[in-house]
């Protein structure tokens, strides 16, 4: 079993586009149903808006087949079949993609590529040396291409890393590394860097090798370079706690949670931060400093990560994950530092308590509860569609 309490299936992108372009002819998407993980990387040939084009349709066609439930493979045929529309082979080589089909519930990975270079699999540090299956594809001009297929059962602490060819090509034409970097040499670099970080994250990992291949190219992108890792691991945990309980009994409740929690912690609301400063006996300290975000200063506390305002916090949380491209952000003020612990953590449990602040609101209008569930919700569905996070939500 891999995508369950014990293990989780992270998945992250890293792109560079082609100097003098604003746009990437290769692209990357990601989707999740209940029962399946699919990522797919498209290389469009050239670079800039039309090679862009190119690659969304392929990849956008390849996410409504497994929408559909549909295999991978005929997703794959249909792709080459709809550009193989010339009778040169090079005309092919507009629908080059990867396909990295997983069934979290059994571990099984289903890899689909053609013409992108080769997938690396990795099993710690160690590259797998797994066996393709060639499945040959009839072109509409009568000629025959190769599609191939790897399969195997994927184990914690496995990765999974495409790229295009952008990365291999990197460096080519230098006295350095006048064929480019290789697949030998992203291979090398992959099993240094996860030898040295063995907990590297997916999105960092995809991230070294971009900016190695940028390197490479000594900072001026020959090519449109693109990364896409996927990582089996045990599951980072993350607990947010916002709003008191609705009854004061269940005040130690809450408090044991926070306390038995095998994790990082969050706690967002001054009142919130005050039941668990006197049921737990730890103090809460204010930190007197602006924030570069505006918002009204964090606490600390032991055991917790992050102590923060309530529902104004929240909702500029909010505001960051839904304007966010990517899973990076640079954590300066308490929005964004409250935003990269979410990101970091794979499996993320809200305790939202219900009470009404009657030294605030009238208890017959309660404004804030819906708000602050309101608000909660909407962070919940961006972690988990957006982000390929594991969210629950309690109400207490």
């Amino acid at each position: 079993m891999i995508d369950n309490d014990d293990f989780f299936v992270e998945v992250d992108s890293c792109q560079l586009c082609e100097a003098g372009q604003n746009v990437s002819g290769d692209v990357c998407l990601h989707h999740k149903t209940d029962d399946r993980i699919i990522t797919v990387l498209s290389d469009g040939a050239g670079s800039g808006v039309g090679a862009s084009v190119v690659a969304s349709v392929i990849a956008s066609m390849v996410i409504s087949y497994a929408r559909l439930d549909e295999d991978m493979m005929r997703a794959a045929r249909t792709v080459i079949g709809t550009f193989a529309r010339g009778d040169r082979l090079s005309d092919l080589r507009q629908a080059t993609f990867t396909i990295v089909n997983i069934t979290p519930y059994d571990g099984v990975v289903r890899i689909v590529e053609f013409e992108n270079p080769r997938v690396v699999v990795m099993r710690g540090d160690h590259i797998l040396d797994l066996t393709r299956c060639r499945q040959p594809v009839d072109c509409p001009d009568g000629s025959t291409i190769d599609i191939f297929l790897t399969r195997f059962t994927a184990g914690v602490e496995d990765r999974i890393v495409a790229y295009t060819d952008g990365v291999i090509q990197s460096g080519a034409g230098s006295r350095r590394m006048p064929d480019g970097w290789g697949d030998g040499g992203v291979a090398g670099m992959l099993a240094q860097s996860v030898a040295a970080d063995p907990g590297i994250s997916a999105g960092e990992l995809a991230r070294r090798v971009v900016s190695h291949a940028e390197m490479n190219d000594l900072f001026v992108v020959k090519n449109d370079m693109s990364c896409t890792v996927v990582y089996f691991r045990r599951p980072r945990k993350v607990l947010v706690v916002t709003g008191p309980p609705f009854d004061g009994d269940k005040d130690a409740m809450l408090a044991e949670r926070v306390r038995s929690f095998d994790g990082k912690v969050i706690v967002s609301g001054g009142t919130t931060a005050q039941i668990l400063s006197r049921e737990l006996g730890r103090e809460v300290s204010q930190v007197l400093r602006r924030d570069p975000s505006g918002l009204p200063p964090e606490s600390s506390m032991e055991g917790c990560a992050l102590v923060t305002e309530g529902v104004l916090t929240l909702g500029r949380v909010k505001g960051l994950l839904d304007t966010m491209k990517s899973s990076r952000v640079e954590p300066k003020g308490i929005d964004s530092r409250y935003v990269a612990l979410l990101l970091d953590g794979d499996q993320i449990e809200f305790i939202v308590g219900t009470r009404v602040n009657t030294q605030h609101h009238d208890p017959n209008l309660p404004v804030e509860i819906e708000l602050r569930r309101g608000v909660v919700r909407d962070i919940a569905r961006t972690l988990e569609t957006k982000f390929m996070k594991r969210v629950s939500i309690s109400y207490i």
